[in-house]
């Protein structure tokens, strides 16, 4: 492995300044230079000798969050040099390589991932609740309760007007929190008056793949995903913001491939993320529907996810006002403000103990709230925030903001 130009010019650019170290969540729970943007930025640009299990693991460890991109001053792309140096390294320095190729060949077989959802719901339907197994295979508490929201409907079944909105639903609301389907096809009904069109040929966004240093699976997947929503014009809802920001990069994923090109250039300009698409969409309570009697005991704290605070577009006041708008009242907030949760996609997998004390800090800082339900609208910020509420005894909810929004605004009668 040889440093690039590319690597050797940011290492330069870099000013030393320290504002990434301040906002580095891996930083501030181990201290390491090394694990700092300045860090790897150094590393990076002086190494010329192929690379050791010990840089691999340093290049392994990073969320890849964004957080010292947007510190950044002069604006270095951290992350875009950080999955080049992935990409590069040789398989005997890949960190966790071989558990990190299987969740990712396993997210990207839609066959595989239907298969296993399948059997987990069997195992959790026939497992006494008091099991070690059955607590292991539950992350997802909200599992059980579509009946809360009326469920979703196929794309050849029409309800009222035809579809306004096509839907890239992601890997968890497809096969393992079907709820979170359910509860968004409700809320596009209730603002479009059409069920969502929900081709069956997507797969997973390819972001795992990317982010672990497989650019061409990325790609592949970034083409079927195409192809499958090529049959209309309509507007792309997704209700992952991991997918959202993923889907968004398409153009520059496929920016060398002049076949797919400007395809991924209209696919990416569809797109619409949650919380914002239904703000927009005007979402609101029924007339004489009470919000308070709703949320009277039920403070809500919204967890951001680091792909939309740090992205591009910057999208944090959308989602605290749709809530707002349907609870009555703003989300409660974290003292010290937004913090990462700690899952990162293949993060988690490869480096737990870090992923558990960046949970932790937050985890800290949001049980003196008091409140009853953390929401959010990434798969990975949920799945994390209820396997780490779930072992600390929380008594509340831990949903996407779809299926609560979707409970509030038509509660289930009984």
């Amino acid at each position: 492995m040889k440093r690039t130009s590319k690597q050797q010019a940011a290492g330069d650019q870099c000013a030393k300044c320290g504002a990434c170290t301040a906002v580095c969540p891996v930083y501030q729970v181990t201290g390491r230079e090394s694990l700092t943007a300045r860090g790897r930025l150094h590393l990076l640009s002086r190494l010329t000798n192929p690379a050791s299990p010990v840089y691999g693991k340093i290049v392994s460890a990073c969320l890849l969050c964004g957080a010292c991109m947007d510190a950044c001053p002069r604006q270095i792309d951290t992350l875009s040099l950080l999955i080049n140096a992935r990409e590069q390294l040789p398989l005997p320095a890949r960190h966790q390589f071989l558990e990190k190729l299987v969740a990712r060949k396993t997210l990207a077989s839609p066959r595989l991932l239907s298969g296993l959802a399948n059997l987990r719901q069997k195992l959790l339907r026939h497992l006494p609740k008091t099991s070690g197994l059955w607590l292991k295979l539950a992350l997802l508490p909200e599992d059980f309760s579509t009946a809360d929201v009326p469920p979703a409907l196929p794309a050849d079944k029409k309800s009222g007007s035809p579809p306004a909105v096509s839907y890239f639903s992601g890997c968890l609301a497809r096969f393992l929190s079907r709820d979170i389907s359910a509860a968004t096809d409700f809320l596009t009904r209730k603002v479009t008056g059409g069920s969502l069109l929900i081709p069956e040929e997507q797969t997973c966004c390819g972001l795992a793949s990317f982010a672990g240093g497989s650019r061409k699976e990325a790609q592949d997947l970034a083409r079927k995903n195409i192809a499958a929503f090529a049959g209309n014009a309509l507007p792309i809802l997704t209700s992952c913001a991991s997918c959202y920001s993923h889907l968004r990069s398409y153009p520059t994923l496929l920016a060398d491939d002049p076949h797919w090109r400007k395809q991924a250039e209209d696919f990416a300009a569809r797109l619409r993320e949650f919380s914002r698409f239904f703000l927009e969409a005007g979402l609101s309570l029924p007339a004489g529907t009470a919000a308070q009697k709703q949320t009277d005991a039920n403070r809500i704290f919204y967890h951001d996810p680091c792909h939309l605070r740090f992205g591009p577009e910057k999208i944090l006041t959308q989602p605290r006002s749709l809530l707002k708008n349907i609870i009555g009242a703003s989300p409660a907030e974290l003292a010290d403000g937004p913090h990462c949760c700690g899952q990162g996609g293949l993060f988690h997998i490869a480096h737990p103990h870090l992923s558990q004390q960046i949970l932790a800090g937050a985890m800290t800082q949001f049980l003196e709230l008091s409140a009853s339900h953390v929401v959010t609208t990434c798969s990975g910020c949920l799945l994390q925030w209820q396997q780490g509420l779930r072992q600390a005894g929380f008594p509340g909810q831990v949903c996407h903001m779809a299926v609560l929004l979707a409970r509030i605004i038509e509660p289930k009668s009984g």
